[in-house]
């Protein structure tokens, strides 16, 4: 059975009132079709940092439309998308089978 999504598009970097970069994202857009899988997390062990890094992996059509930095909401939580959308095709017939896409929150 197939997970529903929200992507979170990025639409840039704009400044706040004291000149810091700030993110923006347009509004949230539902997405059906999906395998999410929760991946590994790891917690680098570094003085005075208490952080957990969560790398999920989300599995969608061949023209999902995520792009680097965008959010990806999945079961409630919040990812960014990590590098680029992966296409394969069959290798036999050539049809689009499929993309993957590397998701990443980092926690701490």
């Amino acid at each position: 059975m197939s997970e529903s999504v929200e992507r979170v598009p990025y639409l840039g970097a704009g400044e706040d009132a004291h000149g810091n970069e700030v993110a923006t994202y347009g509004p949230a857009v539902t997405l059906t079709g999906f395998g999410f899988d929760p991946g590994s997390s790891s917690e680098p062990r570094l003085p005075g940092q208490g952080r957990v890094i969560v790398e999920p992996t989300l599995y969608g059509p061949y023209d999902m439309p995520f792009l680097p930095r965008d959010q990806v909401i999945v079961r409630g939580v919040t990812y960014e998308v990590e590098g680029v959308v992966r296409q394969w095709r069959n290798m036999f017939s050539n049809r689009e089978a499929g993309a993957v896409v590397s998701l990443r929150r980092v926690d701490g």
